[in-house]
């Protein structure tokens, strides 16, 4: 019988194989209680999303509130620059030890040990009494944000029902700007309450709302059957998938197809199955990787949105707009807007393909840059008598977040966590964070002296950084829709340099289209039960090999 129209359909979007096993007739997920219960958890750690969005938001508000400059004494592009940079120094530091610590403990308790640091760290920002006080605050939540940050869009990508895996790792991230709705919205709210301290101590100490939520709630999520499985424990692994995939069905032939396909990886991956480092850069295919994921993390951050989210007051006194009241409203329908866009392209990552959007994101951010890089300079030029020219720049920063949020804010996380290979996963997406702080860094403190010593001219180095953008992502970003997430990494172990428009032969996700589960247990059909496995991780790998056969 041939397939049908909505068959074929799916198929194209999460591959033949998947598809064969998923259960017939299903209701939507919002009507299927293991479902809704799954992705209400997993709504839990993409909430760690927020703590990014709600500093960043609320740095750019307390810039604009007068009791907060006024009590620290006026605070200089230079002191300013080093007050936002130092919320970067921890995860530079930390974030190759976080990685390590959710690799060996787990993703879920070290997610929560991060909630619980900012909401201590919080505390301790509320209560600042100078500027040195309010810095440290500052490194602290650094350290616990990385501490979120790190595990949980793993946990939620190596948890996630199959064909719901690439939209909500998609939509992780656009939870930054939830939490800069609330922040600017808090902001906005304690600048009308009074001319105290409170204006600015209040923005602080809520800072701990979502993570106190979340350190209670990360209680009943499940840990990675992934990670379970790569210490041993493929019974509990099983259990979580049966539970939350299948509703409790222990025949249910997606989670033998799931079991199986982790299996086989796990196996393929057995040289890797260490604590070493080194075992990242393994294979041609994890250089690859390593490299267009530190790439990601780096120019996700320098391509002109870094300044929107810092120093939009800045941006905005370039072209008249001074008035506090402006700015804090302006701030707060930035980011109402900054979401909803967000969430619009992550909905759309497995109909267009991340590749497309890439493109689509980057070649418009660089259009609009260009555009509102010459209003800027006009507006320079002429004076502040050009109002059109003002509103001009205003509407170019919402043209230009449109694209980064419809493109970037899905893309950059969702991306290199989904071509990583178990092995290195946790590992590299530790140093991607790392990448992301630098990058940060590099806004927090060069951007106000940039744009208090040069203006408009400091644009020009974003229209740069976003045309090479361009042409690295044409050449080297491949297409991954359409693949499992142990299927995925084979995209990068062709020995072709330019991988952009790599595409694997067969029309199917999977990279054995043909192959029925026979054909699947026949890669392990050469391991012997009295083989002897070699290295520190004996006993977890010989009872990979013994499910598997």
């Amino acid at each position: 019988m041939a397939p049908s129209k909505d068959e074929t359909s799916l198929e194209r979007l999460y591959g033949k194989r998947l598809v064969s096993v998923l259960p017939v007739g299903q209701t939507p997920w919002y009507r299927t209680p293991h479902l809704l219960k799954l992705n209400g958890l997993l709504l839990l750690l993409i909430l760690s999303a927020t703590g990014m969005g709600f500093d960043g938001s609320m740095m750019n508000g307390l810039q604009s509130l007068s009791t907060w400059t006024d009590y620290f004494d006026n605070p200089t592009s230079y002191r300013l620059g080093i007050v936002n940079a130092v919320l970067n120094v921890g995860p530079i530091i930390f974030g190759g030890i976080t990685a390590t610590i959710a690799d060996r403990w787990g993703r879920r308790r070290t997610a929560q040990f991060g909630c619980l640091l900012i909401i201590l760290s919080s505390a301790l920002q509320g209560a600042s009494q100078n500027l040195a006080m309010f810095a440290a605050s500052r490194f602290l939540i650094g350290v616990a944000i990385v501490f979120c940050m790190v595990p949980s869009p793993v946990l939620v990508t190596e948890l996630a029902y199959p064909t719901h895996r690439s939209k909500l790792t998609s939509l992780y991230f656009t939870f930054y700007f939830f939490g800069a709705i609330m922040s600017s919205c808090i902001t906005f709210g304690t600048y009308r309450m009074s001319k105290s301290t409170w204006t600015w101590r209040i923005p602080s100490l809520l800072q701990a709302i979502i993570p106190t939520i979340q350190f209670f709630g990360i209680f009943w999520v499940p840990e990675s059957p992934r990670w379970l499985m790569s210490k041993g424990r493929s019974e509990e692994a099983r259990s979580i998938l049966v539970k939350y995939h299948a509703g409790g069905d222990e025949g249910s032939s997606l989670v033998d197809f799931e079991m199986e396909d982790i299996h086989r990886h796990l196996l393929q991956e057995a040289d890797h199955v260490s604590t070493s480092w080194t075992k990242i850069l393994s294979s041609p295919g994890d250089k690859k990787r390593l490299v267009i994921v530190l790439y990601i993390s780096l120019v996700s951050q320098l391509c002109g949105n870094g300044i929107i989210s810092y120093y939009l007051p800045l941006i905005l006194e370039t072209v008249g707009i001074e008035d506090s009241d402006r700015q804090t409203l302006i701030n707060g329908i930035l980011q109402i807007y900054n979401w909803f866009v967000a969430i619009g392209g992550s909905l759309l990552v497995d109909r267009v393909g991340r590749r497309r959007l890439w493109l689509f994101a980057v070649g418009g951010m660089l259009i609009s840059f260009i555009i509102w890089t010459t209003c800027s300079a006009l507006y320079a030029e002429r004076g502040s008598n050009n109002e059109g020219l003002a509103i001009g720049v205003l509407v170019l920063v919402f043209v230009f977040q449109f694209h980064y949020s419809a493109g970037i804010t899905p893309l950059c996380l969702s991306y290199p966590v989904e071509i990583l290979p178990f092995h290195s996963r946790q590992k590299v997406m530790g140093l991607n964070y790392i990448g992301n702080s630098l990058g940060n860094l590099f806004n927090s403190f060069v951007s106000p002296v940039a744009l208090d010593n040069i203006g408009w001219r400091y644009y020009l180095v974003y229209v740069v950084i976003l045309l090479q953008f361009l042409v690295v992502v044409y050449l080297f970003f491949p297409e991954t829709k359409g693949y499992t997430l142990e299927q995925v990494s084979e995209l990068f172990e062709s020995g072709k340099f330019y991988t952009g428009h790599i595409r694997l032969e067969r029309s199917d996700s999977g990279m054995a289209a043909e192959e029925d589960k026979d054909q699947v247990l026949q890669v392990n059909e050469g391991v012997k039960p009295h083989q002897k496995v070699a290295d520190s991780k004996d006993v977890a790998e010989a009872e990979m090999i013994e499910y598997a056969r």
